[in-house]
């Protein structure tokens, strides 16, 4: 599955002037010149927090559970036993067809992101004879370097799970791993073995199958529940490509996650790399198309199905609800300039802000361009007294699509 990213998102700056800056600051002195400093107020997150050498990992699997028939469930078992044992790639199973072999084989890796070896461009090959079918999987290595890479892999796991934060909620882990991938691997089409874990994590090249087995393979290791999810999206320019991303539970709900996406090629700043962080199906679904059963695979823009996607009905835990200051009223600036003031603690090389459903995006952000923003920057720099200030020379990027408009920050000592 490969699917062109490099403009995944249409980014539009728009220059804070000088003029802006010391018209803003004229009209600063009577609005901010006696307002005792705002407190930022975000959503605070509730969740248990574990230590983590007390994260178990999790051993279900979801797909093969949704299987519809018990034929299917026996070809994924025996599947199982074929690829794990590697030393024999060739078996039969009885009463089984080539719809149950495809839809169990599909189970089984969607539950297995630590099997790398299964061939994904041609996994097997298929003999019917009577009432039994001969299955052939196609294995990509076997023997001692399958063994020595599966030990690789093992410990490329190792090292991220155990940078991971101790005494941290699932959510927190989840973070962590969103930004260990964006960190350790890169989005490359031409990697050897991109479409696995294995070229996510050990050589740090992948495409986005890639990304998303390893993704699950981490949350996994980490306790937390996580499943793929095939489709499209509106940015494929081949019908023969597909996109995979997550599904994670956290706190009893599941959430979409693309790691991929999150991972954006030449960002603009760093809100991009949190953009696709826990979404709601009905935001997913703006710019990715779910696919369908195995039965609707016609119906889908190339050969790709599920067998199980759980559904994501709340948006309790979306990175930008949680993160970003939402702007209704321009005048109302209180936690807008308690947000920049904390950015600029942080020496953040971003700040952004969510615009409300409740106004027009285009309106909002010109009239925070031309006037709000750098009135802003003057209100935060009022309060800034252990750090260094916001410079006006900075530029404004909006994303439209996201309803976001990020302020990227330069400062000076």
């Amino acid at each position: 599955m490969i699917v062109n990213k490099k403009t995944l998102i249409a980014a539009i700056g728009l220059a804070l002037t000088a003029a802006a800056g010391i018209f803003a600051f004229c009209s600063l002195q009577g609005k901010y010149a006696f307002m005792g400093e705002p407190q930022l107020q975000l959503p605070q997150v509730t969740l248990e927090k574990k230590a983590l050498k007390s994260r178990e990992r999790v051993e279900s699997e979801l797909q093969r559970d949704k299987l519809p028939t018990e034929a299917q469930r026996r070809a994924y078992d025996v599947i199982k036993r074929n690829t794990f044992s590697a030393d024999d790639d060739r078996f039969q199973l009885k009463d089984t067809g080539k719809d149950d072999l495809q839809m169990a084989l599909s189970a089984f890796r969607a539950d297995h992101p630590e099997v790398f070896w299964i061939d994904p461009n041609s996994s097997y090959k298929y003999y019917e004879d009577g009432g039994s079918v001969t299955v052939e999987l196609h294995f990509t290595e076997t023997g001692g370097n399958l063994q020595q890479d599966r030990k690789t892999l093992e410990a490329a796991v190792k090292k991220a799970v155990s940078g991971a934060p101790d005494n941290a909620s699932d959510y927190e882990i989840e973070l962590y791993l969103n930004d260990y991938l964006s960190e350790h691997c890169t989005y490359d089409a031409e990697g050897e073995r991109k479409h696995s874990a294995y070229g996510a994590l050990v050589e740090g090249r992948a495409v986005c199958d890639g990304y998303s087995r390893a993704f699950q393979l981490l949350c996994r290791r980490l306790g937390i529940e996580c499943t793929v999810v095939e489709g499209t999206s509106e940015f494929n320019t081949d019908e023969d490509d597909g996109h995979m991303w997550n599904c994670v539970r956290i706190g009893g709900e599941w959430y979409h996650a693309d790691i991929t996406w999150n991972d954006a090629e030449n960002a603009s700043c760093g809100a991009e790399h949190y953009f696709y962080l826990n979404l709601t199906e009905e935001e997913i679904k703006l710019d990715h198309v779910i696919s369908g059963s195995y039965d609707e695979r016609s119906d889908n823009k190339g050969n790709y199905f599920n067998i199980f996607v759980p559904s994501c009905g709340t948006d309790d835990l979306n990175y930008m609800r949680l993160n970003y200051v939402t702007i209704k009223d321009l005048e109302d600036d209180g936690q807008i300039i308690a947000a920049l003031a904390d950015a600029a603690r942080k020496k953040s090389d971003y700040c952004a802000f969510l615009i409300s459903e409740d106004v027009h995006f285009e309106t909002t952000t010109k009239a925070i361009a031309d006037k709000y923003a750098a009135q802003w920057v003057q209100g935060a720099n009022r309060f800034i007294k252990d750090g260094p200030a916001i410079m006006s020379e900075g530029h404004i990027i909006n994303y439209k699509g996201k309803r976001v408009t990020a302020f990227k920050l330069a400062y000076r000592e």
